[in-house]
């Protein structure tokens, strides 16, 4: 008959190993948000952020909107809805531009569903002779 003979580590050896498992799950999950998020370099950098994010769910009278690069201006269209630009809610030190749908503008409330944003932008230099489009789609719910 043999004896088995357990084997006893000590205790702050079972304590690294349990923070070393937690710090492995947070890069995990770290790592899963970045890629999953529509958030840096879209479009070669230009478009730092899509509002909301690429498939995202959202409420009837989220904003929806663009950040761009510096240097770059645009515009919006909702659902092939062109925005005027006295709806537009420019925020010009960050290149940002947003709709809010609201009573007596263009939409009122985006309707339960897909909707799509189409942003046309252009370099301030150039103007809009040289445009370029972005568009992405959301729910709402």
């Amino acid at each position: 008959m043999t004896a088995t003979r357990s084997v006893r580590y000590p205790r702050w050896l079972w304590a690294l190993g349990a923070g070393l498992a937690v710090v492995i799950v947070a890069c995990v999950v770290v790592l899963a948000a970045q890629s999953t998020t529509n958030s840096t370099n879209l479009d070669d950098g230009v478009v730092e952020r899509l509002i909301p994010a690429d498939d995202a769910k959202i409420l009837q009278q989220a904003p929806v909107g663009i950040d761009l690069a510096p240097g770059y201006e645009g515009t919006l269209a909702v659902n092939g809805v062109p925005i005027p630009d006295d709806q537009l809610s420019r925020t010009p030190q960050l290149n940002l531009i947003e709709f809010e749908p609201g009573p007596g503008k263009e939409i009122e409330q985006f309707p339960a569903g897909q909707n799509c944003v189409v942003a046309t932008f252009w370099r301030s230099e150039t103007g809009r002779t040289q445009t370029t489009s972005r568009a992405w789609c959301f729910t709402v719910v």
